[in-house]
């Protein structure tokens, strides 16, 4: 993964966080479910190490609602926090789309 990848993912990240659900193809779905449920994992338990773990992975204010919303809401769950939703192809390239949201937000 280039740099590029990465900071795609970073902010596609913050989006969903802030947002809770983002429309983005289906391969950086699946790539940005993978590092999103490891912040959500994180935020369960709020201590000092695990906030800066997550500061240094999405912007400060996406990490105030990851502690203070998110990772409360989902302090039962033992994993499975976001949701693919598949769409139609995309018109121009016939990308196949989804819908990645957060459940329990």
């Amino acid at each position: 993964m280039n740099s590029k990848d990465k900071k795609d993912i970073r902010n596609l990240s913050y989006h969903l966080i802030d947002r809770g659900r983002i429309t983005t193809s289906v391969s950086k779905a699946k790539e940005l479910r993978k590092g999103v449920e490891r912040l959500i994992t994180r935020a369960k338990k709020d201590t000092l190490a695990n906030r800066r773990y997550v500061a240094k992975k999405i912007p400060a204010k996406g990490v105030k609602k990851l502690f203070e919303e998110i990772g409360p809401a989902n302090r039962e769950r033992n994993g499975g926090y976001t949701r693919i939703l598949r769409l139609e192809p995309r018109q121009g390239d016939a990308r196949e789309m989804c819908i990645l949201e957060i459940i329990d937000v």
